[in-house]
């Protein structure tokens, strides 16, 4: 946890101040046995009551309760602006790192396990620091000084101490080490619960759609079982804590006054009476303050654990890095994408997704990549923007390779439409800006024309201010996909690339888009990956796929004649006649006016 607080050092001061303050409080705090001591012994004394002296000590106790409660105010305000402050920059600084990570870098450690470390777990570190600035300094200095205090009272009963003391310091060791494996599997548990209900959650149309809901029901009940568990262990562990440092505060408090009339002198003289009740008073702040320490390390387990998976995110080499001298702005040919050569292997595997890929993807014209299921088509985009690293060969963007870049540099010449069309919340203008800040009404206007999504956004109330829900949930299948491909055409990058962009749309809105989007795309390389033949049939190069091998490449027409896993994909999806009913359609289509969404 240590390593934490390194996100401190900018309030550095303030914590110095703080340490103070609580000294302060400390001290006026543990003023009051000792003014009380000297009233009692005022009282019982051999001239009787000083009702003078009494009233000035009484009001000495007043001042310095009244100096206890301001800095114990001021105090808190001072804890809680710097515990806000520590949570605030943590989550922060983990938000940012997980933003570096690659896919890879993702599936190594988990969604789920990530989302918990950036709320629970720094909400467990925060907690603690909170509680740390305040017990970690006021215990000891109220111990240290309590306990100088006895032994300057009276040296005998101060022997009580010596021996209640470890004894509550071995009790929480124990305790301690019994309780820190339990929350190392509680984080997991935790980890868990939230993968098991995020994948609920979010696949709950497909489990309705089975009547599974049952099932999940059970599955979840597991987990949370297990955690619950856990807790209920962990909740039994510590729970031993404060009675047992009571128990044992009780038998100090008790053996202070046996020791002190009956076994020490015999006797109970007035001087023996004000030593025991100075001597209890002090007793009890002493254990009050362990009662506060065992509350402290009733978390810091718990915290460890959270701060070392903290660390573990922090701490993580990310596999995509920038290179230490990047390459300058290209001043030559924009938009030219060339594979050489390129080999790629997953990570977590040996065996190669790709292998031996080359191909050029020109600016001006549309390259299609086509295959079936699991041949390599999104890894062959994915290595574009550089989501992964080849294993081998080159990816070369403007001639130069994708490693000499900088991610921000790299990928600020890249319109990518994902697979999946995921909208943010916000507003459609929000998620037009996403690729383009500053981009201008008349740019949404025209990137929204060619996306064919023009006449359902006019149509909404607000227009470019209509509300979007979390994933574009208010939105259909092929509103979305729309709306994601205007996002990328406002940004008017040198390469786009579209991953399967067109699945979600109707034959005649997809020729639309596809001409409109040829004509506004003139000048920059557009790559298409799909599996629907009819989306490319038109593209001025076709690489087709097979078991991660280029096994054809050219137009529809050339591949047609000599590539039999072209042909095998056509004529899977449409016979001769049906080819030929497509070109006619998409002839009436681009002479006609207007038409369906």
């Amino acid at each position: 946890m240590l390593k934490l607080f390194r996100f401190l050092k900018p309030k550095f001061w303030l914590i110095i101040i703080i340490f103070l303050m609580i000294g302060a409080q400390s001290f006026s705090q543990l003023m009051l046995p000792s003014l009380m001591g000297e009233i009692v012994a005022n009282i019982t004394g051999p001239t009787g009551a000083d009702n003078s002296f009494i009233l000035r000590k009484g009001l000495e106790m007043m001042a310095y309760a009244g100096a206890t409660i301001i800095i114990a105010f001021a105090t808190s305000i001072g804890i809680s602006y710097v515990g806000a402050y520590f949570g605030k920059k943590l989550r922060a600084e983990v938000f940012k790192k997980v933003l570096s990570f690659s896919p890879g870098d993702y599936d190594r450690i988990g969604t789920a396990s990530l989302m918990t470390r950036t709320t629970n777990d720094v909400e467990m570190v925060q907690t603690v620091v909170v509680m740390g600035l305040r017990i970690m300094v006021m215990s000891p200095i109220i111990m240290a000084i309590a306990i100088v205090q006895v032994l300057r009272t009276d040296v005998q009963l101060a022997i009580i101490l010596a021996f209640s003391i470890p004894l509550i310091i071995i009790t929480i060791i124990i305790l301690f080490a019994i309780a820190m494996p339990l929350f190392k599997k509680l984080q997991i548990a935790i980890d868990e619960v939230t993968k098991v209900l995020r994948a609920s959650l979010t696949g709950v149309r497909v489990v309705r759609a089975f009547n599974q809901e049952e099932k999940e029901k059970e599955r979840f009940a597991k987990v949370n079982r297990y955690q619950a568990n856990l807790i209920i262990k962990v909740g039994r562990t510590m729970s031993f804590a404060s009675p047992l440092i009571s128990i044992f505060f009780d038998l100090t408090y008790f053996a202070i006054f046996l020791f002190g009339f009956a076994i020490i002198d015999g006797t109970a003289n007035d001087a023996r009476l004000d030593n025991i009740l100075v001597t209890s008073q002090y007793a009890m702040h002493i254990m009050m303050s362990f009662l506060m320490f065992s509350m402290l390390l009733i978390n810091i387990p718990r915290a460890g654990v959270s701060a070392r998976r903290i660390n573990e995110v922090l701490e993580t080499k990310v596999d995509i890095v920038d290179p230490e001298v990047p390459h300058s702005e290209n001043k030559g040919e924009v938009g030219h994408v060339r594979f050489e050569d390129v080999t790629f292997t997953f990570p977590d595997s040996k065996i190669p997704t790709l292998q031996n890929i080359t191909f050029d993807a020109k600016p001006g014209q549309v390259t299609a990549i086509i295959g079936s299921t699991g041949s390599g088509k999104s890894s062959i985009i994915n290595l574009i923007p550089r989501f992964y690293d080849v294993s081998k060969g080159r990816v070369l963007v403007d001639n130069v390779d994708v490693r000499d870049y900088t991610q921000k540099d790299l990928r600020d010449k890249i319109g990518f439409v994902p697979q999946q069309a995921l909208l943010f919340s916000g507003t459609i203008r929000d998620n037009m800006h996403f690729g383009k800040p500053d981009g201008s009404d008349e740019e949404i206007r025209a990137a929204l024309e060619v996306a064919q999504a023009a006449r359902f956004v006019a149509r909404k109330e607000n227009g470019y201010d209509a509300e979007v829900s979390q994933g574009g949930k208010n939105f259909s299948g092929g509103q979305k996909q729309r709306l994601a491909i205007a996002r990328a055409l406002v940004k008017k990058p040198e390469i786009y690339i579209f991953d399967d962009s067109f699945s979600a749309l109707d034959f005649k809105t997809d020729i639309r888009l596809r001409t409109a989007l040829k004509e506004y795309t003139k000048t920059a390389s557009v790559i298409i990956v799909a599996q629907r033949v009819s989306s490319i049939m038109d593209a001025d190069n076709i690489l087709v796929l097979n078991e991660g091998k280029i096994v054809g490449q050219g137009k529809h027409q050339e591949l047609l004649k000599k590539c039999q896993v072209y042909q095998e994909i056509v004529f899977s999806q449409m016979d001769e006649s049906e080819i030929k009913r497509t070109l006619e359609i998409k002839k009436q289509v681009l002479l006609s006016e207007g038409g369906d969404e």
